[in-house]
């Protein structure tokens, strides 16, 4: 999982919020504060569900280590495919 700090979240809901602004079709209805706010709780949330998903793709992996290894089988590799499986199973977009 990316992990980022408050500071950049915030800088993120900041950008998104003006791009909103500036270049969606839609009108906002609430003042810059309650968007950025709202952004950054939609953020927040996404990054601890992925947090989640990562969790449990650690955990199938560690209970197939075993197999893994004596496959010769790479880490990295499986984690990242086992975690966009996952999150396709899930409906989560990466």
């Amino acid at each position: 999982m990316m992990r980022l700090s408050r500071h950049k979240v915030e800088r993120l809901a900041r950008l998104v919020g003006t791009k909103l602004r500036n270049d969606a079709p839609v009108e906002i209805l609430v003042d810059d504060d309650q968007l950025e706010s709202a952004l950054i709780r939609a953020i927040n949330q996404n990054l601890e569900e992925e947090s989640a998903l990562d969790a449990e793709v650690r955990d199938l992996l560690l209970k197939h280590s075993a197999v893994m290894i004596r496959e010769g089988v790479d880490q990295r590799t499986a984690f990242i495919k086992v975690k966009a499986e996952l999150a396709k199973r899930k409906g989560f977009v990466l």
